[in-house]
């Protein structure tokens, strides 16, 4: 049991790790998309500014504009890509190892728990069916001790 109790408490808390890994995860890639949301809403912005431009007769703003309008839009792209890139850590494996080895402990003490559980069973079963067929073995031995005293005592 107190095996049982060490695995529940090893898996518990390496679930509470891995779920606050994918949180900090998590986190921080909603973090360099909206970064990436706010680089793009300004390109477009600059993207406007650039087509307006481009209407004056003036050429030389509005490609300026529009250079870095797409000089934003890459570097939304790349804040995007950045943000999908990102991997777990290598401790977050490790617990998971963890938590699968704690789960394994688990379920090996609860299948022994039940073979036990079902040996009770059937042992009470036959206990019931012909009580004196259940208790005769472990009776037998203690019987003949008996017999081999009260026969060397009858000797004697």
């Amino acid at each position: 049991m107190e095996r049982l109790m060490r695995s529940l408490r090893v898996f518990w808390r390496s679930e509470r790790i891995i779920a606050e890994q994918q949180v900090r995860l998590g986190t921080q890639r909603v973090q360099f998309n909206m970064l990436a949301a706010f680089v793009a809403v300004f390109g477009l912005f600059m993207l406007s500014i650039a087509a307006f431009f481009a209407l004056v007769p003036y050429w030389g703003q509005s490609l300026a504009a529009l250079g870095v309008a797409l000089g934003d839009f890459v570097l939304a792209a790349g804040l995007m890509a950045y943000g999908g890139a990102l991997k777990p850590s290598a401790e977050l494996e490790m617990v998971k190892e963890v938590r699968s080895m704690a789960m394994k402990d688990i379920e090996e003490e609860v299948a022994l728990a039940e073979e036990e559980l079902i040996s009770l069973k059937d042992d009470l079963h036959k206990f019931i069916r012909n009580p004196v067929d259940a208790l005769l073995p472990g009776l037998i031995g203690p019987l003949l001790g008996a017999l081999t005293r009260g026969f060397g005592s009858a000797k004697k």
